[in-house]
């Protein structure tokens, strides 16, 4: 039997409106040592974004390897496998992965290939012991996924799942001994559940199919609600929110398979999370005034962060975000931001424009008139000079 921890995207480092999270990801990361330590498992996957940035604080690295080592000493004989998300650096990740072998952790950032550019499969491959084995794939776009050796050319957008196929076709050519097959992989796959995440950010989705055929459980990462796609695949979500969007049980997944073929048994363990994060109140939008005496009584030993829903006519009033700071001088809660929903009535004023008009526009014009309409004025020469630098590093970067 193969008995692994399945965990994703912990976001180590990122800047919570303003304030630093590494007390409460600790705390995870605590726990985690402590469900590795109780368990004994085989294997701990850790399916891609370790870090919240691409380039993380002094601080964020040493929680990280401070971690990793304290969940290796919980169960020395534990592989433990790490591969990049889309918001770690692949080669920050690979330049130390030799020295991370010491502790029986393999770490992947990028795909790897051989001299001549093609997929270097046995890369990916890891065996661990005689228990089961793992076809580990980092996150990568899916046009840059690179040919197998001896592939003819084909589309760049049917490599992705080529990939992933000939990956595991290599994984089950050597599996003499029918050992579990476990696919980890960061990328969004169709049809899941979103919630908590801005869509308009999300990377190109996949159909459950691109991950091919041939594993026994597919160890997901990127998507932060914990759900099952398909009969044999899961993401284990975050271990904490990572936005007020959010509202779940996180948890990590400890996975049993018996044999390859078999069907994999999933047990959640959900993670404790330090400093909850509420929306006050949590369904529908109230006044100002509502929200504010809501805050007020909130409990005052918490620690938590809070967002307050509020219904406005277009723009909240004079004083609002101090007075939401006032409420909450004397508690241990942080107050983050305000959620503002306009009033129908006023939605019903803000700029219309058609397909045609909105072609015409430049993407000054357009951020402009967004601007208007959710602050009442236009933007400073200061903001339009911002906004078109951000703009051209942006265009400079796609054309490159």
């Amino acid at each position: 039997m193969f008995t692994f921890i399945h965990t994703s995207d912990w976001h180590l480092g990122q800047n919570f409106y303003g304030y630093d999270r590494s007390e409460e990801q600790c705390d995870f990361l605590s726990q985690l040592a402590d469900i590795v330590r109780k368990r004994q498992p085989d294997a701990l996957l850790v399916s891609g974004d370790i870090y919240h940035t691409a380039a993380p604080s002094n601080a964020a690295v040493n929680l990280y390897v401070n971690a990793m080592l304290d969940i290796h000493k919980a169960c020395p004989t534990m592989a433990i496998i790490v591969i990049a998300g889309n918001h770690d650096s692949a080669s920050r990740l690979d330049s130390d992965q030799r020295l991370w072998q010491l502790a029986n952790v393999t770490v992947l950032g990028g795909i790897s290939r051989d001299g001549d550019g093609h997929a270097d499969l046995s890369r990916h491959i890891i065996k661990v012991g005689n228990k089961g084995i793992v076809a580990a794939v980092p996150f990568a776009y899916p046009a840059s996924f690179p040919l197998t050796v001896g592939a003819s050319d084909i589309d760049r957008s049917q490599r992705q799942q080529a990939y992933f196929q000939a990956l595991l076709d290599h994984a089950n050519s050597h599996n003499d001994n029918d050992l579990p097959v476990v696919l980890m992989a960061h990328l969004a796959v169709n049809n899941s559940d979103f919630t908590g995440h801005d869509r308009n950010m999300m990377m190109e989705c996949v159909e459950i199919d691109a991950l091919g055929s041939g594993y026994d459980y597919a160890a997901l990462g990127h998507i932060h609600r914990p759900q099952d796609v398909g009969e044999r695949a899961r993401y284990c979500g975050t271990p904490i929110p990572v936005s007020f969007d959010e509202q779940c049980e996180h948890s990590v997944s400890i996975v049993e398979i018996d044999d390859h073929g078999t069907m994999p048994r999933i047990e959640t363990k959900v993670i404790k999370n330090l400093k909850p994060l509420h929306t006050l109140p949590a369904r529908e939008p109230v006044d100002i005034d509502t929200a504010i005496g809501l805050l007020q009584g909130h409990n005052p030993n918490e620690k938590s962060y809070i967002r307050l829903n509020v219904m406005v006519d277009r723009f909240l009033p004079n004083g609002a975000l101090q007075r939401a700071a006032q409420a909450v001088k004397d508690k241990q809660c942080r107050f983050c931001e305000i959620k503002k929903t306009i009033t129908a009535e006023e939605r019903r004023h803000t700029t219309q424009l058609t397909v045609e008009q909105f072609n015409k526009m430049l993407p000054i014009e357009v951020a402009n008139q967004f601007f208007i309409d959710m602050n009442g004025s236009p933007m400073t020469e200061q903001q339009q000079e911002m906004f078109n630098y951000a703009y051209q590093a942006v265009e400079k970067e796609n054309r490159q």
